[in-house]
């Protein structure tokens, strides 16, 4: 099983590289190019690969993989594959001709469901925490409370997605977790998404592809849904709280930008340069910035993992240290501001 992780990980990242290096053509065709100006500040028009590297690589691979090797979660990877590729499409879409955020998010709301509704191994059927010892059922609100999960996270991750190597690295690392934390015979499955991020991340950090709203929304739809699955399937991932630190710092900083909009009377959709990435690239650089905003993820979720019982401490810990870097940003900010 491990040669096989090996093997079809291996495959998907040199499709993945392969789909990218030709792929600017193809982008060019569909109309999936950003060009700078605005609020964008790269130089070049540059490809949107992220939505079509699901649909023609990870989705595809997906989907071969268990029609040949049929396990017990065929059904629920077929869905799996189906739901990203539904949502990436949509995104995609939305790169070419803009649909308002929040159609987006309910049509994507209606995939979720559907999926959960015909395989109910893709809900959150309990909730636990302190390590596994305690757990709480969601009952009758089981898929209504998943969905909601769903739809904040790839909004949040939408969102974050405003710098070169950040959601990239962010769903490399997620899908890295996943890997190590899935059932054996699982594994080749989430390698996949593992090979594909990892190239992504590649050609983003150099600033050669973005991953366009296809690719955010797409790629936060397949973690989201695989971190459900995997979580209720796992030696490793066997609390909530081990999934929530994962993912608290995109969607604590999407809360706090939306109650900060609305607060303004502004939409809570609107873009702006007040999340976390563009604060911390004013205050020490992007190349630190990016180590920064990993570490306030990655450092807290593997300790987590290693020592399940910490959960709640790094939990505050980590609320503590999204605040006090926060105040640290502003007000390096306002200092500036006074000096011009």
């Amino acid at each position: 099983m491990t040669l096989h992780i090996i093997v079809v990980g291996m495959l998907s990242f040199f499709l993945t590289v392969a789909l990218v290096s030709k792929g600017g053509r193809l982008a060019n065709k569909l109309g999936l190019i950003d060009l700078p100006g605005g609020r964008k500040k790269h130089l070049h028009p540059t490809p949107l690969m992220g939505g079509l590297t699901i649909l023609f690589i990870i989705a595809p691979l997906m989907i071969a993989y268990t029609l040949i090797y049929p396990y017990y979660f065929q059904n629920a990877i077929i869905a799996i594959a189906s739901v990203g590729t539904l949502i990436a499409g949509l995104a995609i879409f939305d790169d070419r001709v803009h649909i308002p955020a929040f159609i987006r998010l309910i049509i994507s709301a209606l995939f979720f469901g559907v999926a959960m509704w015909f395989i109910p191994g893709l809900q959150i059927g309990t909730v636990s925490w302190s390590g596994g010892t305690e757990y709480l059922s969601l009952g009758r609100f089981t898929i209504i409370l998943t969905v909601l999960s769903l739809v904040a996270f790839i909004n949040a991750i939408n969102m974050a997605d405003g710098k070169n190597g950040l959601v990239t690295g962010l769903c490399f690392g997620f899908s890295l977790i996943l890997l190590v934390s899935a059932r054996a015979n699982l594994g080749p499955i989430i390698a996949i998404l593992t090979g594909a991020t990892l190239a992504l991340f590649i050609f983003n950090l150099r600033g050669q592809i973005f991953l366009g709203d296809g690719g955010s929304y797409g790629l936060a739809a397949f973690i989201g849904l695989f971190s459900i699955y995997v979580y209720q399937r796992s030696d490793l991932l066997v609390s909530a709280d081990q999934i929530g630190l994962m993912f608290m710092v995109p969607v604590g900083d999407m809360g706090r930008l939306m109650i900060t909009r609305i607060r303004e009377r502004k939409s809570p959709f609107e873009p702006d340069r007040n999340h976390l990435h563009h604060l911390l690239q004013d205050w020490i650089g992007w190349r630190k910035g990016l180590l920064v905003y990993w570490c306030m993820i990655f450092v807290p979720a593997i300790i987590a993992i290693i020592l399940p019982w910490s959960s709640w401490i790094l939990i505050l810990l980590s609320i503590a240290t999204y605040f006090t870097v926060f105040l640290f940003c502003k007000q390096s900010k306002a200092k500036e501001v006074l000096l011009h």
